[in-house]
């Protein structure tokens, strides 16, 4: 499972594509699962097509975007503001 902040999983994203397919880098994208391990660390070492991978990924059957709220003190009865994410310095159009 891939558990990270936006920041860390965009930077991997850009690495990515600005090697293969530049024109990639920017748009907007989803994470839709996850793939078994076994089957991911094969990939690593020989890659193979995705069509191969898809009797390896497991479909996530919901989707939110996780957001957190400011910590510190505040009014009774006041409820702490959420915490905007930074603007990505790296998945940006070239």
């Amino acid at each position: 499972m891939l558990i990270g902040h936006k920041d860390e999983i965009e930077h991997h994203l850009t690495v990515l594509f600005m090697s293969n397919n530049e024109e990639i880098v920017g748009n907007r994208y989803l994470i839709f699962g996850t793939v078994e391990k076994k089957a991911w660390r094969e990939n690593m070492v020989a890659p193979k097509p995705l069509e191969s991978l898809r009797h390896h990924i497991s479909n996530f059957e919901s989707f939110q975007e996780l957001r957190m709220t400011m910590t510190g003190w505040f009014p009774k009865g006041e409820k702490p503001p959420v915490m905007v994410p930074p603007g990505s310095t790296e998945w940006i159009k070239p």
